[in-house]
């Protein structure tokens, strides 16, 4: 019998798993939705600006993967908690509390995103003490500088679709990504080439796009969250009422998302930057790839953030059985999902690459690996999503310390030694991320095999 009183018959598990895999389903899709629209600003932004310069995609691709991703994941792993909050609150049957999780969250989240940007803002030094050239740390630092001022407004855009996701209406966020995307589209043509008389701008063109655009999307979500008829009932017009102190479970579980995020982003910004070490050319095929491989890294994240409201929903009625049932489920689909996506990915690599560049070099580098990196995104995703389960469970620090060993003293070390000293160049970078996943990934697998026998 599970610990609630139910007998764990197969009739019980066929309509648990149906039950979950419908929830899954239906929460996962605005979600993922609205992840997608997130890469498609991306995917749009390294598509025009490949086809406008290979250099001026360079630049764009070291300033994102090596400053700005690393900002974002930052502060996205500081609010990491307000989803998992929110579903217990629900679980519970408390809307009012979950309305007090995003109130409190406001402030919080305007002052991690203004010290980001603070942190960030002189990009060309820190470049430069990476070891890039006085071209990239100059050009890629003013990108940096553009983008920064667009992290408060994405971070308070992401405050408040978390709170939806957490009371099961994602859908909105992918309503106001997908306008957001018709924007962008239409800004980015306009700032990068110069149409219609504005000042051709190359890459800054669409950093400032990013920007605006993050900015709007703030100004929308919040709007609706304050405004709608349908949010009303969770008390979000009401002060929260709590002290500092008596949400310190909720921060905890932030500060240790921020570091396992960090570590992750760390990792993969280091990429980056020994990808610019091994010249230009290289250094556009690494922004490919993860352009390539985005729309189904989304999905995965999207995958997570349902996973992790199935499992805390479970876990706060203190269902053992359902709870570990609720995190497996996810996993499965993931891995499904995911294996399509890497299957299509391999078959018509040279295609895809071909949407991200006009420069033959970068795809003649890329096509004989393909296999590697595709292989590398599906356990990738799959750590991401174990690591939402464990989040699901409350877990704070335990994701942190097996992806943060997994990425720094797994991956880094492999990627630097098959692309330096073994001389795999690119494809060694791929081949270290993908033992560094693999590994995150049965780490993961096996503290959640520990939860789900142990956990009340």
């Amino acid at each position: 019998m599970s610990d609630t009183g139910q007998t764990i018959s197969p009739e019980w598990l066929k309509d648990r798993l149906k039950r979950h895999f419908s929830e899954l389903s239906r929460l996962a899709l605005p979600a993922v939705m609205m992840r997608i629209g997130v890469m498609g600003l991306s995917m749009v932004d390294t598509a025009l600006v490949g086809h406008y310069a290979t250099e001026h995609l360079a630049w764009l691709n070291l300033a994102n993967q090596s400053v700005i991703m690393f900002a974002l994941v930052v502060g996205i792993g500081l609010l990491g908690g307000i989803t998992v909050y929110v579903a217990n609150a629900i679980g519970e049957d408390n809307p009012r509390e979950a309305g007090r999780v995003w109130r409190r969250n406001l402030p919080f989240t305007v002052i991690v995103g203004f010290l980001i940007l603070a942190a960030i803002w002189p990009a060309d030094y820190w470049l430069a003490l990476l070891g890039q050239t006085d071209e990239k740390a100059r050009e890629a630092g003013h990108l940096i500088r553009i983008l920064a001022v667009g992290v408060p407004g994405h971070l308070l855009f992401l405050n408040s679709t978390m709170f939806l996701e957490g009371i099961k209406r994602a859908e909105v966020g992918f309503y106001l990504m997908l306008g957001a995307n018709v924007i962008n589209l239409v800004l980015d043509y306009v700032l990068i080439f110069g149409a219609f008389g504005f000042p051709e701008m190359g890459a800054a063109g669409s950093a400032w796009t990013s920007t605006v655009i993050r900015w709007c999307l703030a100004g929308a979500a919040f709007t609706y969250v304050w405004y709608a008829p349908s949010v009303r009932g969770y008390g979000t017009r009401k002060p929260h009422g709590q002290k500092w102190a008596e949400w310190r479970d909720q921060r905890h579980m932030g500060y240790a998302s921020a570091v396992s995020l960090a570590a992750e982003v760390l990792a993969f910004s280091a990429l980056a930057v020994f990808a610019g070490w091994l010249g230009t050319v290289p250094l556009a095929a690494h922004g490919v790839v993860y352009q390539v491989l985005g729309v189904p890294l989304m999905i995965s994240i999207g995958i997570g953030v349902a996973t992790s409201v199935r499992t805390g929903i479970a876990y706060s009625r203190r269902d053992r059985a359902d709870t570990a049932l609720a995190g497996l489920s996810g996993v499965v689909l993931n891995f499904i999902v995911t294996g399509l996506f890497a299957l299509g990915i391999y078959v018509y690599t040279g295609p895809l690459l071909g949407i991200f560049t006009k420069d033959e070099r970068i795809v003649v580098l890329l096509l004989p690996f393909a296999i590697v990196y595709t292989f590398g995104m599906i356990f990738d995703a799959a750590q991401m999503v174990a690591s939402a389960v464990l989040r699901g469970y409350r877990e704070t620090w335990w994701p942190t310390v097996l992806q943060g060993f997994s990425f720094a003293f797994v991956m880094l070390p492999a990627c630097y030694v098959l692309a330096f000293p073994m001389g795999h160049g690119l494809q060694g970078l791929m081949e270290g991320m993908l033992i560094g996943v693999v590994i995150s990934f049965a780490l993961q697998m096996v503290r959640f095999y520990h939860l789900s026998r142990t956990k009340p």
